[in-house]
């Protein structure tokens, strides 16, 4: 259990032997669930609640061939305004989805708690099949990000690794999952990947740095005297 306050997020609050309806897995809620194996990209789930004290997630895309048997899986769900962390074992595959047995230790914490910030700046992308790609930033928080791509094949669930550097505030490198991928009409690039940090304790103190100097930058922007028609006079 040590491995899951690593690659969840720091300063997260436990829940010991929680009961079903104190975690808000209700249905049509998002989740991702990881295998043991060390290439396993994911699988984007949606949740459908409770079967008789079993957590059900169907597949958002339908299984081809053999059924994934996943022993203990490591899950993360988004039960809005809060993202979950465990692990939970597998129990069976009925009606074209998982049943996982009520974990015994759930982490748990508010996502996305400060506003992300438009801006500028570069993205290096390295995936789990080598390839790296630079990428543009579209915006930043604490939590996450998202950056524009031309590339096609992301898809949610993927995890990777990101390394990012805000201009004037500096750079910080982290695990990272995608979470949507929107198809873009108007823009000269083909998506907008969303993706959400796993940070320790040190890059999450990092990432809130680099977020409170860019924000410090765009209050000193918005309160500059050249943007206000009324604004007084410099004094020397």
């Amino acid at each position: 259990m040590e491995y899951l306050p690593l690659v969840f997020l720091s300063g997260a609050d436990e829940l010991p032997l929680p009961e079903p309806e104190a975690l808000g897995a209700v249905e049509g809620r998002s989740a991702i669930v990881y295998g043991p194996e060390e290439d396993d990209d994911g699988l984007l789930c949606h949740a459908q609640g409770w079967d008789m004290g079993d957590l059900v997630l169907e597949p958002t895309t339908p299984a081809n061939g053999e059924i994934p048997s996943y022993n203990k899986a490591l899950i993360f769900l988004f039960a809005k305004p809060n993202l979950l962390g465990f692990f939970a074992d597998w129990k069976s595959f009925q009606k074209g989805a998982h049943h996982f047995r009520r974990p015994n230790l759930v982490l748990t914490r508010r996502a996305r708690q400060k506003q992300r910030l438009r801006l500028d700046g570069d993205i290096i992308v390295r995936r789990r099949n080598g390839s790296t790609l630079l990428s543009k930033l579209y915006d930043f928080g604490p939590s996450g990000a998202s950056f524009y791509t031309d590339a096609a094949d992301f898809r949610s669930g993927e995890m990777l690794l990101a390394e990012f550097e805000i201009s004037g505030c500096g750079s910080c490198e982290t695990t990272a999952t995608i979470v949507r991928v929107e198809t873009l009409s108007h823009s000269h690039y083909g998506y907008l990947v969303g993706i959400y940090f796993h940070l320790t304790k040190a890059q999450l103190q990092k990432a809130e740095q680099l977020y409170l100097c860019k924000k410090a930058e765009a209050i000193r922007q918005l309160s500059a005297p050249e943007r206000h028609r009324w604004a007084p006079p410099e004094t020397v």
